[in-house]
């Protein structure tokens, strides 16, 4: 079989932009990855427009304790939840409705994204607040949980990544994107578009 669809995507630094996006840790040592299509089902509810209301529901992975996270779906919004121009809330029952489908598929919630009517997105205090109480609801079984928003601004919409961790200590962290040269990737980058692809062919 010849390298995957995904792969070769990978190594085209003109389309990558607009395809998978890294966001790697302070220190380079871990990253989360996030698929051409949970990217698509978010940026399809930017606030592009004065009237579209916030937008937002949960990420998942196969392996929410692998250092490199590999973002494979995404829910919401639901019809119930509540969304006004500057504030989203979600509908609990279908947020519980949504999980247990995503786990019957061996994949874990590992956190939240939702849409802000500004250029460059920032969570606010609630948005830290909230991310925290979903994290400690697991008492323990997670170290970490993500925060993604996603800007009304751009052909590829801007998007931000923080996390929320407890070990060692609890932190409050906003993620770095993976940057693309002109005509090359950064060193980082290109390792994991290597290893991306290796998995979607199969491979360990």
């Amino acid at each position: 079989m010849g390298k995957s669809r995904y792969y070769s995507r990978w190594l085209d630094p003109e389309q990558t932009v607009s395809m998978n996006r890294i966001f790697f840790y302070p220190d380079n040592t871990r990253y989360v990855l996030f698929t051409e299509p949970v990217l698509s089902h978010m940026y399809a509810h930017a606030q592009r427009k004065l009237w579209q209301k916030e937008a937002g529901g949960e990420v998942f992975s196969s392996d929410p304790y692998s250092s490199g996270l590999i973002i494979y779906s995404a829910t919401g919004p639901n019809r119930a939840d509540y969304r006004r121009r500057c504030a989203w809330n979600p509908d609990i029952k279908a947020s519980d409705r949504n999980r247990q489908i995503e786990f019957a598929h061996n994949r874990h919630v590992v956190g939240l994204w939702h849409t802000h009517p500004e250029i460059h997105p920032s969570p606010s205090a609630r948005d830290q607040k909230t991310t925290w109480e979903y994290l400690d609801s697991f008492q323990g079984d997670r170290s970490r949980y993500l925060m993604v928003i996603i800007g009304n601004h751009g052909r590829v919409p801007n998007m931000g990544v923080w996390l929320a961790s407890c070990q060692p200590s609890r932190e409050w962290t906003q993620l770095c994107e993976a940057t693309i040269a002109v005509g090359k990737t950064n060193l980082q980058f290109n390792r994991v578009a290597q290893s991306y692809g290796r998995l979607q062919n199969g491979s360990c």
